[in-house]
C-alpha cells in the first residue's frame, strides 16, 4: 500500500492515545516489525457529543483501499463514534480480501484474540465475599449491546448465585466503559438507602476510578463506606488514591498475537481462530485489603505524576498560542509555514504528512462530495526526519506520496483533516520506536482544521465578491462584459499596453436594422440576433481579448498586442461566424453587422474615447457605404422595373 513493497496492516481504533490502545499498538508494532509488515493506523476521536464532528471523525472508515490491505485489526469496544464500527465492517464485507483480527470482542466471521471475560472477574468477586464478607454487590457494566459487557455482567450473577446471593435489577447499571457513567451510577444507588451498595464492581477501570470520585464527592470513604473494584489494570488503578483493585489483562501481548494470527493465515499456518490470553487479579486498597506501599515506587509514581501535570499544562498552553497564531491564517501557504514551527509539540515525531484533496477549498457543507470518489491528493506539508519536503501530487490509493516512504516496514497514524462533517484530508504521522501521539494532538489537530476552515471561508468569501464585481460589468443577457468595464477593464489594458510598449485594438459593430427584426418578427428574435453576434465575436476573440455590449445593439472589442495581420484574421473569423448562422439557421430574418477598428500604440495622454473615435468613425463609414450600395440597388431595381 505505501509502495514499498511490503504487506499492510491496516488497524481501525478510536482514542490511540489512550491507555489500553496505546499498549496494544506497541505490542502490535513491535511484531509487525519482526515480521516485515508495514503499519496503517486509521483512527479518530471522540466527539463529545458534538455529531456533526464525529461524522467527519468516522470519515476515517472510508480512507484505505481496504482491496490493498494484507491484513486488518479491529478494536470494537474502543469504537464509541457512532456508526464507525458498522463502516468498518461493511467496507471489509464488500472490498476487504484479507485475514481480519478483532481484539477483545469476538466476531464470528473473523479472528479472535479475547480473554476470557465469563471469568476474569470471578476471583474479584469470589474475593469480595470470601475474604471480605460483602454481601450487598452492585455491578456497574458496559452498554447493553456490547459483548464484553454482556459476558461480564453474567460472570457477576453466576458468582453470587453460586454464594446463594440474590441479585436485584436495581444492582446492575449499564455505563459506557468511559468515564461519563459512573456518576450516574452512583446517584442512582445512593438516591434510596435501600439501594446503597457495600461494594461496586465495575466492568472496567476507567468507570471504577469514576465510581470512586464520585463518592469521594459525595463524603463517601472507599473502602471503608464502600467498596470499589475495576478490571483490566489500567496505570490509572495503581496512582489512584485509593489504589484500585483490578484483574490485568495481558495488552501489549494481546497486539503481538493479534499480528501473529495475521501473519500465520497469510503464510498458511493451521491455527485456532480465537486466541485466549490469561488475566491476573491484583488486590489493591479499594476492596479494603492492605497493601504494603515501597517508598521508592511511590516517589517514583509521585514524580511521574507530576511530571505528566506539567506536560499537560504545557501542551494546554502551546495548543491555545497555536490556536491564536492560526485564527488569521488566510492562505495555505502562510498556513503551510506556520505548522512548521509547531510540529515540535509532537515530541518524537520521525515524519510527518497534512494531505489535501485536490480543490479542498471549494468543499462546503451545502455540497459536500463522495469521498471515494476523491483519489487526487496533494502533499501540502511534508516533513521527514527533519527535512522540509516539497509540494506534491499523488493518488489516494497509495495514501503518501511513494517517493518518501522507506524500504523498511513504516509505521503511520493517519487522522482525518475536517470541519465538521466536511473532510478536507488527513494527516500521516510516524514517531520514533514506534510510539504514538499525545492526548494534545486532538487539540493540535483541530486547530488545523479551524484554520483550514478559514482559509476555505476567506477564498469562498473572495470567490463570492468576485462573482459580485463580474455580475456588476458583465450583460446578463449575452454574457458579454458591460459598458461599466469599459472603464475598468479598459483602463486596465492600456495601462498594460503602454508599460510593455505594444498595439492595443479597439474593435466596434452596430447592428444593422435590428428595429427591423423586433418589429417584425418579434423581440424574442431581435434577441436571438443580439447573442449572435455576441457569440461571434466570443468566437473571433482567441487572445484574451474583452468582448462588451455597451449598448442595445453595440459593441466594443479590446485586444492586446495587435498588428493588420491579426486585426485580419479576428474580423475573418467574426464575419465566418456570422456568415455560418445566417446560412444554417434557417430563420426568417438574416442578420448584419457593421464594424471598424483601430490599432494604436499609446501613450500616457492616449485614452479609450481616442481609440472608439477613430474606430467609430470606420463603422459608420462601412454603414454609410452599406446604405448608399442598398439605395443604389433599389434604383436600380425600380428603372428596371419601369422598363417592363
Amino acid at each position: 500500500m505505501f509502495g514499498n513493497e511490503r504487506k499492510t496492516i491496516g488497524v481501525f481504533v478510536t482514542q490511540l492515545h489512550q491507555e489500553f490502545q496505546e499498549t496494544l499498538s506497541r505490542g502490535i508494532c513491535k511484531r509487525a516489525k519482526e515480521l516485515g509488515y508495514n503499519v496503517a493506523f486509521f483512527t479518530n476521536f471522540l466527539g463529545y457529543g458534538e455529531f456533526q464532528y464525529e461524522i467527519g471523525e468516522r470519515s476515517i472508515a472510508l480512507l484505505p483501499s481496504y482491496e490493498d490491505l494484507d491484513g486488518i485489526i479491529i478494536l470494537p469496544d474502543t469504537m464509541f463514534v457512532q456508526g464507525f464500527d458498522k463502516c468498518i465492517r461493511e467496507h471489509i464485507k464488500d472490498s476487504g480480501r484479507c485475514p481480519v483480527v478483532s481484539v477483545r470482542q469476538r466476531i464470528e466471521e473473523y479472528y479472535n484474540v479475547l480473554i476470557e471475560d465469563t471469568s476474569v472477574l470471578d476471583e474479584i468477586i469470589h474475593h469480595f465475599i470470601v475474604d471480605h464478607g460483602y454481601k450487598k454487590i452492585n455491578f456497574l457494566t458496559g452498554p447493553r449491546d456490547n459483548l464484553v459487557s454482556i459476558e461480564r455482567l453474567e460472570a457477576y450473577k453466576r458468582i453470587m448465585k453460586e454464594h446463594d446471593i440474590t441479585v436485584n435489577e436495581d444492582q446492575m447499571y449499564y455505563g459506557d466503559f468511559w468515564k461519563l457513567m459512573g456518576y450516574d451510577a452512583v446517584r442512582y444507588w445512593l438516591s434510596d438507602p435501600e439501594k446503597r451498595p457495600e461494594a461496586i464492581i465495575c466492568a472496567n477501570d476507567y468507570m471504577a476510578a469514576t465510581v470512586c470520585s464520585a463518592l469521594a464527592e459525595r463524603g463517601i470513604s472507599v473502602p471503608e463506606d464502600i467498596a470499589v473494584s475495576g478490571c483490566d489494570n489500567m496505570a490509572i488503578t495503581e496512582d489512584f488514591n485509593p489504589s484500585i483493585t483490578t484483574a490485568g489483562i495481558p495488552i501489549f501481548e494481546m497486539g503481538i498475537e493479534a499480528v501473529e494470527k495475521l501473519h500465520k493465515h497469510n503464510m498458511k499456518i493451521p491455527q485456532d481462530k480465537n486466541s485466549y490470553l490469561s488475566t491476573v487479579t491484583t488486590l489493591r486498597e479499594s476492596c479494603g485489603c492492605k497493601v504494603n506501599s515501597n517508598r521508592n515506587v511511590m516517589t517514583k509514581r509521585r514524580n511521574r505524576l507530576i511530571s505528566e501535570m506539567e506536560e499537560k499544562e504545557k501542551d494546554i498552553s502551546n495548543n491555545a498560542f497555536m490556536s491564536v497564531e492560526l485564527t488569521n491564517v488566510k492562505l495555505i501557504d502562510e498556513l503551510d509555514r506556520k505548522l512548521a514551527s509547531y510540529t515540535y509539540m509532537n515530541e518524537g515525531f520521525e515524519s510527518f504528512y497534512m494531505c489535501l484533496h485536490k480543490d479542498w477549498e471549494l468543499f462546503s457543507n451545502e455540497n459536500p462530495p463522495e469521498l471515494s470518489s476523491l483519489t487526487n491528493m496533494v502533499m501540502e506539508v511534508g516533513i521527514k526526519k527533519g527535512e522540509w519536503l516539497q509540494k506534491e501530487d499523488f493518488s489516494k490509493q497509495s495514501l503518501l506520496p511513494t517517493a518518501h516512504v522507506g524500504r523498511d516496514p513504516q509505521i503511520f497514524i493517519f487522522n482525518m483533516l475536517h470541519y465538521q462533517e466536511v473532510c478536507f484530508g488527513y494527516t500521516a504521522i510516524s514517531f520514533y520506536n514506534g510510539a504514538v501521539y499525545k492526548p494534545s494532538y486532538q487539540g493540535w489537530l483541530i486547530n488545523i482544521c479551524n484554520a483550514l476552515e478559514n482559509i476555505r471561508i476567506h477564498n469562498e468569501l473572495k470567490r463570492l465578491v468576485y462573482k459580485l464585481e463580474d455580475m456588476y460589468i458583465k450583460d446578463e443577457m449575452t454574457g458579454l462584459y458591460n459598458r461599466r468595464a469599459l472603464v475598468t477593464l479598459g483602463q486596465k489594458y492600456m495601462k498594460q499596453s503602454i508599460d510593455e510598449h505594444s498595439d492595443l485594438m479597439v474593435f466596434t459593430a452596430d447592428m444593422d436594422k435590428l428595429k427591423f427584426i423586433n418589429d417584425n418578427f418579434g423581440h424574442a428574435c431581435g434577441d436571438i440576433a443580439i447573442k449572435v453576434v455576441s457569440n461571434a465575436l466570443l468566437y473571433a476573440a482567441e487572445d484574451d481579448e474583452i468582448c462588451m455590449r455597451v449598448g442595445g445593439d453595440e459593441y466594443v472589442v479590446i485586444g492586446l498586442d495587435y498588428d493588420q495581420r491579426k486585426m485580419n484574421h479576428f474580423v475573418n473569423r467574426f464575419e465566418e461566424e456570422i456568415d455560418r448562422y445566417n446560412r444554417e439557421a434557417g430563420s426568417e430574418y438574416k442578420v448584419y453587422v457593421s464594424y471598424g477598428w483601430s490599432i494604436i500604440k499609446p501613450n500616457e495622454t492616449t485614452t479609450i474615447e481616442d481609440c472608439l473615435i477613430v474606430a467609430d468613425a470606420k463603422m459608420y463609414q462601412q454603414k454609410y457605404e452599406k446604405e448608399a450600395l442598398r439605395l443604389k440597388h433599389r434604383s436600380e431595381f425600380r428603372e428596371l422595373d419601369g422598363k417592363r
